[in-house]
């Protein structure tokens, strides 16, 4: 993530699967570091379409890794709905919402997301807060 100083003002949003060990080093982190952060759970409640669009195109990462392509829900699509567009990848991520790569930290400022990171490896937190 590109090193930028982080405001007060600063919203941090946190999507989180409580059941992934990954997920869980980063919620860890990011307590004991005193983060305050919104938690998105977005296995229960998928976040906003626009608010999702914004995270996702604001990834450090290169956005196709969003998809968990391991998993049987994607093994078993047909090929035309594997396809790797942005328009594609958001349509899985909104009817497959378990198929979305996580823990993902995303930066807020002005109500605009300005970064957002898929923390896979989970040192890549420290690369906004250290």
């Amino acid at each position: 993530m590109k090193a930028k100083v982080l405001k007060n003002s600063d919203k941090i949003y946190f999507f989180h699967n409580k059941r992934c060990s990954k997920s869980r080093e980063v919620k860890k982190y990011l307590d004991e570091n005193n983060v305050k952060y919104s938690v998105v759970d977005y296995l229960n409640i998928l976040p906003n379409k626009n608010f999702l669009k914004n995270v996702l195109v604001k990834l450090e990462n290169n956005f196709e890794e969003i998809i968990r392509i391991n998993e049987k829900i994607y093994k078993n699509l047909k090929i035309d709905e594997k396809a790797h567009t942005f328009e594609n990848i958001m349509n899985l991520v909104t009817k497959y919402p378990e198929l979305m790569q996580r823990p993902i930290v995303a930066i807020e400022r002005d109500n605009e997301i300005i970064e957002s990171i898929i923390c896979r490896p989970t040192e890549l937190i420290k690369s906004i807060f250290d």
